[in-house]
């Protein structure tokens, strides 16, 4: 199967904060995407660099959710441990931040909107990563490990939406 349709991330340092922005347009139909997007503890099969992501806890349409793994800038690696709360709003649209672990802020949301060729996924998010061994290159640290996740998540989807084909 071809890789999905290309995904485009643009980060911008502002501060102690890098924002980021991504989008792809992903041939699935709306359902798919969602359930790929809230299914976390299978995120670990698909995500690079993420070794553990499962849910501790969900009240309503709030989840708990705890992950573990690395970003990555080339060979250097410094290990991430990262608790998220997220509100869902079905069928198109979550928010999260994180409560605990190894960014000083992050803060970002996912959108699904219905398009005529598939479902346009959409990223923005705040992070003050704190980096300590990335210093100067922390923002294209940020921006290559959102890059492949990203990616690896829009694949997901178009795994899934070819499988139910």
């Amino acid at each position: 199967m071809a890789i999905a349709a290309t995904v485009d991330v643009v980060t911008e340092r502002r501060g102690e904060f890098v924002e980021i922005r991504a989008s792809a347009l992903v041939d699935v139909d709306a359902a798919t995407a969602w359930r790929v997007l809230t299914r976390y503890d299978e995120y670990a099969r698909f995500i690079p660099d993420l070794r553990s992501s499962r849910v501790v806890a969900r009240r309503g349409s709030v989840v708990t959710v705890e992950q573990k793994g690395d970003a990555r800038l080339w060979l250097l690696r410094v290990p991430l441990d990262v608790t998220y709360e997220i509100a869902e709003s079905p069928p198109d649209a979550i928010r999260s931040r994180s409560i605990a672990g190894s960014f000083r802020s992050l803060e970002s949301q996912y959108r699904l909107t219905r398009q005529s060729a598939g479902v346009r996924l959409a990223y923005a998010g705040r992070v003050a990563p704190g980096f300590a061994l990335f210093g100067p290159i922390e923002e294209l640290a940020v921006r290559e490990n959102v890059t492949r996740q990203f990616q690896a998540l829009a694949d997901e989807m178009e795994r899934r939406a070819e499988a139910g084909r």
